[in-house]
């Protein structure tokens, strides 16, 4: 009986299996799950790619997965060897889209994801600035170059005319907020908050198959942001660090004059105008302290170059730190940063700290719990832009060559006895200002996740997940009261709290039924309630009247208060949503969404509305006839339509609301701000989009065409009231409409690839055509900072509308203007009537990038190229800095001054210069827009992976180090732009500090 007994439990021992994970080049898979099938009895390869794992006698069956490979089956045996397919490029690639995750296959509208690598270790504050040129049809550009600066974001252009044009971002499923939230700061991002080394990927949604499933706020597209979290597997610790230097990227041919050509220009200004008959008397005039200008001759003698004063060589460094791992219960994520920038100009600088932790814990076979939380807390000093006298790239333009920044004896120069920096008045010393004054945004930002997944049944699943997100934000400004913009009021001091917090809250039931026994037929089906709810604390406050002293700068040293001022402001969005997908044997796919929106800020008429999309793809690679086809490898025909919207109209916009503040004799005051409006709604966004997608040689050649049609309508407008009403105007309503109409395309490919040598090269393509189509009573809009836009049914949303130059009578040097659209008639007369321009337009026609990477062993080089063209930039400063005679010798005036009318005959778009002006021609006109166009060397790197043979006495599994360049030089602008060509969507030029040409050295560790 002991026999028998020791027999059958040797039987029913489990038996020792050993093996080896690769994937398709057999290059070891570490942390790739083995388990065998039906039971939970698994384990995880290590960094070699092997395992070993004690089975049952009745194990029959293990499954082999990895993230990024096609999970496979095989029989179990002593010993095997598993070659796991990657996803990347195929049709089983998994793709994050909204609630979750779908095979490409099963993709019917057009989706473009991000990986870490290409946003991770860049010098940039923001994530959304490292996406440029990164996806087609996405244009990113910022106007600042100033660290911490808001970028602008558009896809497949602008759909909007006073709502928000920007697009939706969701992190980690959760409604996220973006943009500038700061009250006095010139330009700030609260994206600057989350760390790029953070993230696993983005995919960024750009028609109704992908993106109406967030309704009423997926009209400008939707960018989904998912961070990274821990993998079964040894525990990996990775650091990385980088360091460099930053410069300008572009520094405008058409610049500042010197001393020397300034006071020769001003010369020639008083003999032009008749003040004097040659220099001798003209030099007479300029340092006559009685009877002239009275400028000191010492003065003359300097030469101050005032870029070369308020700009700086900038800094750049971040090291990051992260931990990741777990088994096949529990895996973890946890990092640390710092991230620091100073900038290129004067009194610009970022810093941020940051951290987070990411667990996924498997209790049981039914539920998986996941929380998650990052953070960061930043300290960012960007000084004023546009007019603002303490603005140092106003100085660097305005200031007169001859001043000086300081004294002989090294100290600060602002109160001369000549005039130069007058205390309290003209263009002040930037140097002083960004000594004395403040401008500072310190900002704290907490976003968390919990949810949990329970497994109903084998092919039903219930999510359940709670997001949000707190920002604490605090401004402090303060003027000095000893010089400058304070010295009026004996200094002054803002200071503005803002507290934030939102939160998502999305309760889902996803159902998958197989419908034939080869399970090659099959529909999968979501559907689900949310909730949001975003709340806003705003507090302001202001005083004048500071000790005559820079060490307090607090308003609690303020004698005189100003302002005070609080606010709460919220809006809130219940939503019921569901979205399905039927497969046909991977070769036909069937998609549908729909969802119904309830938002606070939609007029009492109007509080649900529904948005839908239906889609189909055709794989045709996976057809018969093309399925063992050595050419084709993918070839895929997709379409979509349905409908989303814009809700972002205000949160009481709707609502006829009586505001405090109109107070009379000390007693407060009450009266109507706003008429309101029960039948406001969201603004409409119909889309259509038709792609093909294809890889040729087994995707040794790959791309996309694909193209789409935006039509919007129902779009925000201010209408005004009649006077005889007794109420405030405008009043809002759904009255305009327009659409987007263009081609993307985006191409791939691996022209060599060898055993040690590879070359990758990449590019896309993106053309956009907008067209308004209804106003109120077809009367215009006009915006721009300088009105330089003038909206109009049938034209572009952002076709100039300006004055027609003509150029210069070549006769005797008086300006000239177009009388009409034809070009056929001239006027000497500056009332020459402001047209719109047709094909002159901020919106660029096509815009893309260009990359290559070339990989020979351990050492890779890629470069990437961004290029734009099409579009105009103005620079209203024109009027100012090119003045013909009106400002020379109070501001001082750009180079192409140099090239002005001076005899008959002469050929120039420079008018005679004449002291007080020349017929008023530099008012604003063509003559201060110029081309947009450039090629720019967005980033190039070079990098070396030491080999693994080296590392591994070390116990270092990777070791990377690099030089990485970003926006090295530009080239294709427009000779004469005094700016640079980067300029934010609206291309305006308005003294925003310079975008940045950074050069850093980094090393990346992994243990």
């Amino acid at each position: 009986m002991l026999l028998c007994l020791g027999i059958t439990q040797a039987f029913s021992q489990n038996r020792t299996i050993k093996g080896k994970v690769l994937d398709e080049k057999n290059v070891p898979v570490p942390g790739a799950s083995i388990q065998v099938k039906g039971t939970k009895i698994g384990t995880v390869s290590s960094d070699d790619g092997s395992f070993t794992l004690g089975v049952p006698s009745s194990a029959t069956t293990l499954v082999i997965s990895s993230v990024n490979f096609i999970p496979q089956e095989i029989a179990v045996s002593d010993n095997v060897s598993i070659t796991l397919k990657g996803t990347t490029g195929s049709l089983s690639e998994v793709l994050v889209v909204a609630y979750g995750q779908i095979k490409k296959t099963n993709l019917t509208g057009s989706l473009v994801t991000v990986k870490a690598a290409d946003v991770e270790d860049r010098p940039f504050t923001s994530v959304d600035k490292a996406l440029q040129g990164a996806v087609s049809g996405l244009q990113s550009s910022s106007s600042s170059g100033a660290p911490g600066a808001a970028t602008d974001i558009r896809i497949r252009g602008i759909g909007s005319i006073s709502a928000d044009a920007n697009p939706l971002w969701v992190i980690d499923g959760a409604i996220a907020t973006t943009g500038d939230q700061s009250t006095q700061t010139t330009t700030s991002n609260v994206l600057s908050s989350l760390n790029p080394d953070d993230i696993e990927s983005i995919t960024v949604s750009k028609d109704a198959a992908t993106a109406a499933i967030y309704g009423s706020r997926a009209a400008n597209g939707v960018i989904q942001v998912v961070t990274k979290k821990g993998k079964a597997g040894k525990t990996n610790i990775n650091f990385s660090s980088e360091d460099g230097s930053s410069s300008y990227a572009f520094k405008p041919s058409n610049k500042p004059l010197t001393t020397l050509q300034s006071q020769t220009l001003l010369r020639q200004s008083l003999i032009n105008a008749g003040y004097a008959t040659d220099n001798t008397s003209a030099d007479a005039i300029i340092t006559d302290p009685a009877n002239g200008l009275g400028i000191d001759p010492n003065y003359l003698k300097t030469n101050t170059n005032w870029l070369d004063v308020v700009s700086r060589t900038g800094s750049q460094n971040q090291q990051n730190l992260s931990i990741s791992g777990g088994d096949a219960k529990t895996q973890y994520y946890a990092s640390g940063g710092i991230f620091n920038q100073i900038g290129t100009t004067l009194a610009t600088d970022f810093k941020r700290y940051n951290g987070a932790l990411n667990i996924t814990h498997k209790a049981n076979d039914k539920f998986t719990f996941t929380a998650g939380i990052n953070g960061s807390t930043s300290d960012q000093n960007t000084p004023n832009n546009g007019g603002a006298f303490a603005n140092p790239i106003l100085a660097q333009f305005f200031l007169l060559p001859w001043y000086s920044p300081y004294n002989t004896d090294g100290s600060f120069k602002y109160n001369d006895p000549q005039g130069e920096f007058s205390v309290n008045g003209g263009i002040f010393n930037p140097v002083v200002q960004a000594a004395w004054n403040k401008y500072n945004l310190k900002q704290t930002v907490v976003r968390g996740n919990v949810s949990g997944e329970y497994k109903i049944l084998d092919n039903v699943k219930f999510t359940s997940r709670y997001s949000g997100e707190y920002f604490d934000i605090s401004e402090d400004q303060y003027l000095n009261p000893l010089y400058g913009d304070g010295y009026a009021t004996n200094g002054a001091s803002t200071s503005g709290y803002k507290r934030i917090y939102d939160w998502t809250w999305s309760n889902f039931a996803d159902y998958k039924q197989n419908l034939n026994k080869a399970k090659d037929v099959y529909f999968d089906l979501k559907a689900g309630y949310e909730a949001y709810q975003q709340n806003i604390y705003l507090l302001q406050a202001s005083g004048n009247k500071f000790p005559s002293t820079l060490a307090l700068q607090y308003l609690a040293s303020a004698a005189t208060p100003v302002v005070a001022y609080t606010n709460l402001i919220g809006n809130t969005t219940n939503s019921l949503f569901s979205v399905a997908d039927f497969n046909f044997k991977d070769r036909y796919v069937l998609s549908g969404s729909f969802r119904r929106d309830a938002s606070s800020r939609f007029g009492a008429n109007h509080k649900w509305a529904n948005f839908y999309s239906v889609g189909g793809a055709w794989n045709i690679n996976e057809e018969e006839f093309l399925k063992d086809s050595k050419i084709i490898s993918l070839l895929k025909l997709r379409s979509s339509y349905g409908i989303n919207a814009n809700q972002s109209i205000g949160n009481y916009t709707a609502l006829a609301t009586y505001g405090y503040g109109n107070n009379y004799t000390g007693n407060p005051g009450s009266a109507l701000n706003n008429v309101g409006n029960p039948d406001l709604t969201w603004e409409k966004n119909a889309i259509f989009n038709v792609g093909v997608d294809f890889g040729l040689f087994k995707n040794r050649l790959y791309g996309t065409v694909e193209y789409y049609s935006r039509n919007t309508t129902n779009l925000l407008l201010g209408v005004p009231l009649s006077l005889t009403t007794g109420t405030p105007g405008p009043q809002n309503r759904n009255v305009g409409a327009m659409t987007n109409k263009g081609v993307e395309v985006s191409l791939g490919g691996k022209p060599i690839v060898t055993k040690d040598f590879t070359w990758d090269i990449s590019a896309n393509f993106s053309h956009n055509v907008n067209n308004v189509t209804a106003l109120y009573k077809n009367q215009p809009v006009r915006t721009g900072d300088f009105s330089q836009f003038n909206i109009s049914v049938g034209h572009d949303i952002q076709e100039f509308y300006l004055r027609q130059w003509a150029g210069v009578n070549p006769a005797d040097g008086t300006p000239l203007w177009y009388t009409d659209g034809t070009h056929t008639k001239t006027t000497g007369s500056s009332s020459a009537a402001a047209i719109s321009l047709s094909g002159k337009s901020a919106s660029p026609k096509f815009f893309g990038s260009f990359s290559n990477t070339f990989t020979y062993k351990g050492l890779s080089l890629q470069a990437q190229f961004y290029y734009n063209f099409g579009n105009y930039l103005y620079n209203g400063w024109g009027s100012y800095t090119s003045s013909d005679g009106i400002y020379i010798g109070t501001f001082n005036q750009l180079s192409d001054g140099l090239s002005a009318w001076q005899k008959p005959g002469d050929k120039t778009n420079t008018p005679q210069i004449i002291y007080g002006g020349n017929n008023n021609s530099a008012r604003s006109s063509t003559r201060f827009l110029y081309k947009g166009d450039y090629i720019r060397l967005r980033n190039v790197e070079l990098s070396y992976s030491i080999p693994k043979a080296l590392l591994k006495r070390a116990h270092i599994y990777n070791l990377l180090v690099y030089v990485r360049g970003t926006n090295l030089f530009t080239a294709g602008v427009d000779k004469h732009l005094p700016m640079d060509p980067e300029a934010g969507v609206s291309s305006e030029g308005n003294l925003n500090v310079y975008i940045p040409k950074t050069i850093t050295g980094g090393i990346k560790i992994g243990l």
